[in-house]
């Protein structure tokens, strides 16, 4: 009688535990289906489906995606047409300094627009997007000439001077230090390599697979690549690295740490301190890997030299 008392008290535990109010109501979790549901959000981001999706994935798991994201998903649905603003082009963008590494923020642009979801943002300015001028490249007389390294949707590329005087915020940053020419023209030749392949032979992405938050793009990795990456990368030939890994840069405020813990939340919902170790390691191997604008901001080889912040 008494294991049979002892057996209906376990089994009212384990009932208790999987049908109580949390991030899964009703049963343990299916990886693959969190998995495909959490894969259908981050496909969204910057896009119209963003609402829809992430209201879906709190409902099924108790998360809180629609709260965490409500400013990015306001402004995504108040967002009409392309371009970055309807603001006056900055005129007095300087391009004078080979190798200075312009960064802005504030803007609607395509490529911009996942960095903009899921980077943080401590500094004034919100800088998320970044490049760096090949002075060779930059033609006064032409300011559509592709002239700055940065990423464009085919991974690797340019932009140009009419482009970046288009930006709501922006800032522009020179070396600190006196630059070797020939040094620098070999390192912009080593990353103009990856910024004229083609389509189709490289590809644009914080995360291998573009929403696969599980693999991280590194910084050796020489198919995927993001604006600050390719900034990282043109100084990382010179000799200098740009990644600061600045704690002023606080990672617990970006898209990014609100995705991951909510998938680690319901990936272990009934472990908060299982939940809280996988979540921690993964940001700290996102802080080594991933090279945001506001850790190259904070650089002490650079210094600003321009800034406009208008939104």
């Amino acid at each position: 009688m008494k294991h049979v008392v002892r057996v209906l008290a376990l089994f009212a535990l384990a009932l208790a535990l999987f049908s109580c109010q949390g991030p899964v109501q009703g049963s343990a979790v299916d990886t693959a289906q969190l998995d495909a549901d959490f894969n259908r959000v981050l496909a969204s981001i910057g896009t119209d489906e963003a609402a829809s999706l992430m209201a879906e994935f709190d409902a099924r798991y108790g998360t809180t995606l629609c709260t965490d994201f409500a400013e990015q998903l306001t402004a995504q649905g108040a967002k009409s047409g392309g371009g970055d603003s309807d603001y006056p082009p900055l005129s007095g963008m300087p391009f004078a300094v080979d190798g200075a590494v312009y960064l802005s923020g504030g803007g609607k642009d395509l490529v911009g627009s996942v960095i903009g979801w899921v980077a943080p943002k401590s500094l004034p300015g919100g800088f998320f997007h970044g490049a760096t001028l090949d002075l060779d490249k930059f033609d006064p007389n032409n300011l559509d000439a592709p002239a700055l390294e940065t990423a464009v949707t085919k991974g690797a590329g340019y932009e140009s001077a009419n482009e970046w005087m288009r930006k709501v915020n922006a800032c522009v940053l020179n070396p600190t230090f006196a630059v070797e020419k020939a040094r620098l023209d070999s390192a912009q030749a080593a990353m103009a390599y990856y910024c004229d392949l083609p389509s189709g032979s490289q590809a644009y992405g914080f995360f291998r697979n573009y929403i696969d938050l599980s693999n991280v793009v590194t910084k050796e990795d020489r198919y995927w690549w993001y604006c600050t990456k390719v900034v990282w990368e043109a100084w990382n030939n010179y000799g200098i690295n740009l990644d600061t890994n600045d704690s002023r840069v606080d990672f617990t405020q970006s898209g990014l740490y609100n995705l991951v813990k909510s998938y680690y939340n319901v990936r272990y919902f009934y472990s908060s301190s299982k939940a809280k170790a996988a979540i921690a390691a993964y940001m700290a191997d996102a802080r080594s890997n991933i090279v945001m604008a506001e850790e190259i901001m904070l650089s002490p080889y650079l210094t600003k030299v321009f800034e406009a912040i208008r939104n």
